[in-house]
């Protein structure tokens, strides 16, 4: 087999590249500014990873002759889950990348962000073709997670580009079933969080967040006010479903908005994929709380029993769920990022959090690094994109 060379940039802990690995690809450079994230992917991956401010263009070499370049710059500047300032220097960290991109000249790219970086795409492209001279046939599509081997609903935009001399267009994976944007629908093929989950237990419950436990299944423990209000949200509802009078003085008699009420404190289906994981823990305004779910053991193995609503809510609306409220474990964020269960998480329980959120899930990189390898090695053909525009799924979130 033909030895097939990738370069990571923004790697953090090395999701985009295990998936990489996975596809036959053999990773020779990985950059990051987080020391957390570099000690991580060594620890994991190899020392070939460097600590490197890709902002600074003397900060690292690229080897020349690269068959992939894999990124995904810092996406806060554009994320649903922050403030999205126009204004964050974080929002031209795609110039490093393309930077990075016209010095090594790979075969084939991948960029992976947030759909807010939608806004960033004509510059994008046009910088590309100035800087390259239209060396590279580029497509952009918004792609489902759960639709390609992970068991969440996680959403991003993905940017891939292949020289014109390997190929006519790239070539997308295959979705395990029709793709479209709803997360109560099942799908054939589709990964549960139970089935994803289940196996591992009850976690141990740490109070200290900023500790480092030794095993990777550990929860930080709630707040009391957080719990409170958790207790009331079933499992595939947010703070929503509590009724005006049990709410927190905060949100008492408020308008009851679309946007904001369906993400406060939101708890996921069991029998769907997650929620999409992200680097943040705070529950007011984040997708890591756990499902409501009861434990029953049959010799060694757990199964989830999941609770159901009907039966703890009473006849003022009001739910409380009979299991304490809790986050997703270490470990069961990492599996829903379909990290292997061997792949050890350095620093505080918040570092371990915010590198499995920043990362890239290993399974969707699997596939979209496959795709690509197999139009290099002439396994299948690129397509011909010739007047085509680049098409961005699921306009609507």
């Amino acid at each position: 087999m033909t030895r097939r060379t990738v370069v990571s940039l923004f790697c953090g802990c090395g999701g985009f590249d295990v998936g990489a690995i996975r596809a036959g690809f053999e990773p020779v450079l990985a950059v990051d500014n987080d020391p957390v994230a570099i000690e991580t992917y060594r620890a994991n991956i190899g020392s070939h990873a460097v600590l490197g401010d890709l902002s600074n263009p003397d900060s690292v070499e690229l080897p020349s002759d690269v068959d992939l370049l894999l990124g995904g710059p810092p996406c806060q500047g554009f994320s649903s889950a922050g403030p999205k300032r126009a204004d964050d220097p974080r929002n031209k960290l795609w110039a490093a990348y393309l930077r990075e991109l016209q010095a090594c000249r790979p075969k084939a790219f991948v960029l992976e962000n947030v759909l807010g970086f939608q806004q960033e795409l004509p510059a994008f492209t046009a910088a590309l073709a100035r800087a390259t001279g239209g060396r590279y046939r580029i497509e952009a599509k918004k792609l489902v997670a759960q639709f390609y081997g992970v068991p969440q609903f996680r959403h991003r935009l993905f940017v891939i580009g292949l020289r014109t001399d390997v190929g006519e267009s790239p070539v997308w994976p295959e979705p395990v079933a029709e793709e479209t944007f709803d997360y109560r629908g099942a799908f054939p093929g589709m990964i549960s969080m139970q089935e994803a989950l289940q196996d591992l237990g009850p976690p141990t419950i740490a109070e200290d967040r900023f500790g480092d436990g030794a095993l990777d299944h550990v929860s930080v423990g709630l707040g009391a006010e957080d719990a409170a209000i958790a207790a009331h949200i079933p499992s595939g509802g947010s703070l929503k479903d509590i009724p005006d009078a049990y709410l927190p003085t905060p949100y008492r008699g408020r308008e009851r908005g679309i946007r904001g009420w369906t993400w406060y404190y939101r708890k996921p289906l069991p029998f769907l994929p997650g929620r999409s994981v992200i680097a943040s823990i705070r529950p007011n305004y984040a997708t890591i709380l756990a499902p409501d779910v009861q434990y029953e053991r049959s010799g060694s193995r757990w199964a989830w029993v999941p609770v159901s609503p009907t039966e703890h809510t009473s006849s003022e609306d009001l739910y409380t769920s009979p299991v304490p409220p809790r986050r997703l474990s270490i470990r069961e964020c990492a599996r829903l990022q379909t990290f292997p269960d061997d792949f050890r998480f350095l620093g505080t329980l918040l570092d371990k959090h915010r590198v499995i959120g920043n990362a890239v899930p290993c399974e969707l990189s699997r596939r979209l690094c496959l795709a690509l390898r197999r139009v290099m090695d002439g396994e299948v053909p690129s397509r011909s994109t010739v007047g085509a525009q680049m098409p961005l799924a699921f306009e609507g979130s």
